[in-house]
């Protein structure tokens, strides 16, 4: 149970939440967004400030930009979303979670603002929230996750000195568009008029944020073309290698721990990282490991089975998660515990696992709109996988443990999230 919700929930309620309702028309539009930050009163904004948005690897890229901060004796401001474990973890200053009183004090101060036609959604709340908070703590460099798309995402309306666009897949194709130039278009206005961009995006997502980057005169820097990692060695304690900087540094890295699908978020981190704190030490030998839950967070199992918990849903996140387990676990075959939010492409990303799992156990979640699981199970039944139906994420996690193999908890960070409370995460 999140406590803060609990406390909360009176001023939540005034509040329309999309991720949780997931209704077919949402509200495209930045004005309120706009006139509650420029409302009387209203804090002024925290510079340096930097937009990260993408199809995957956002929150990792924003973890790594925080740690780098943090690293470099510099207080970070981290924005995040969704939250695993509780509504706190969406701000955090510092590597902290903000304090419910703080909080419920930036929220009271946001809805009692006058001059709106309508009240925020909860995302806007929360991101009024986090940069009152942001200001008033000081910090040293502001990060803004996309929570939905870009272009009318409500951390778009703050002003930054710096945008990323990590990947672009297929994904929220109901509201952002059912091919990639359309959903990378989306994204890509992250990138401000007259500013500086990072991209990982390859491709015809890659054309269409160079067309956007020329089109509103902001300078682009690709990774693999303007700064990228080289001579990349593997071993148990992680990787290592050197990082050539869009500055034209080559710097040495050491990742411990590391999940080969970290290293492109570490190298966008660390190049936006140089351009917005330009006189702050860049520690990349060791860098520093991010608190990354429910991206692929490995815990052991009393048994001494491991289960592997991460919100991936994506058919390429899943394509690269099934290949980090083949990587730690060559020839293990694993049992995997799913479940889908509504309007998500499970089809294809269920593709990307069938290869590498024996088993599946179907639930709906908890907290918002899910897919049927029995429509689920059998799309893996007649796709020739072993599958069952769990009444709830419970139920689900027992089922899972009955079967040997590396164990994989994957779909959504609802799902992920309740199953890291199960084992004792919070």
């Amino acid at each position: 149970m999140d406590v803060a919700a609990e406390r909360l929930a009176p001023l939540l309620a005034q509040l329309v939440n999309y991720e949780r309702t997931r209704p077919d028309r949402r509200l495209w539009d930045l004005t309120t967004m706009r006139l509650l930050l420029q409302r009387p009163g209203a804090p002024p904004l925290p510079r340096p400030a930097v937009q990260v948005g993408g199809s995957k690897g956002k929150g990792t890229t924003c973890a790594f930009l925080a740690g780098l901060t943090q690293a470099a004796g510099r207080r970070p401001g981290f924005y995040s979303s969704p939250h695993v474990t509780t509504l706190l973890e969406r701000i955090r200053i510092d590597g902290r979670d903000i304090v419910i009183d703080e909080l419920e004090r930036h929220l009271r101060a946001i809805l009692q603002a006058p001059g709106t036609e309508r009240a925020p959604t909860f995302f806007e709340a929360m991101t009024l929230a986090a940069a009152a908070a942001f200001t008033e703590q000081n910090v040293d460099l502001a990060i803004w996750e996309v929570g939905l798309g870009g272009r009318h995402d409500a951390t778009t309306a703050v002003p930054v000195d710096a945008g990323i666009v990590t990947t672009i897949e297929l994904e929220h194709t109901d509201v952002l568009g059912d091919t990639i130039a359309l959903i990378a278009a989306e994204k890509a206005p992250v990138i401000r008029p007259g500013g500086v961009g990072f991209t990982g995006t390859r491709g015809e997502a890659l054309a269409v944020v160079r067309a956007h980057a020329g089109a509103v005169g902001a300078t682009l820097f690709v990774l693999g073309e303007h700064f990228g990692l080289r001579d990349v060695v593997w071993s148990p304690a992680g990787a290592r290698g050197t990082l050539a900087l869009p500055d034209g540094r080559v710097l040495p890295f050491q990742l411990p721990q590391a999940a080969a699908f970290e290293l492109p978020a570490m190298a966008l981190a660390a190049a936006a990282f140089a351009h917005l704190l330009p006189n702050a030490t860049l520690q990349l030998d060791p860098a520093p490991r991010p608190n990354l839950p429910c991206r692929f967070e490995v815990r052991a199992e009393p048994d001494g089975e491991v289960l592997v918990l991460d919100g991936a849903h994506t058919e390429d996140s899943l394509a690269m998660v099934a290949a980090e387990l083949a990587r730690r676990w060559p020839g293990r075959r694993a049992n995997v515990l799913f479940g889908s939010a509504t309007g998500k492409r499970w089809r294809q990303a269920l593709s990307a696992l069938l290869p590498l799992a024996d088993t599946f156990v179907v639930t709906e979640l908890s907290g918002t709109a899910s897919e049927d699981p029995a429509a689920i199970a059998a799309f893996l039944t007649a796709s020739g996988a072993v599958c069952e139906q769990a009444t709830d994420v419970e139920a689900g996690l027992c089922a899972l443990r009955r079967r040997p193999g590396p164990r994989l908890v994957v779909g959504s960070f609802y799902l992920a999230g309740r199953v890291r409370e199960l084992v004792g995460g919070c």
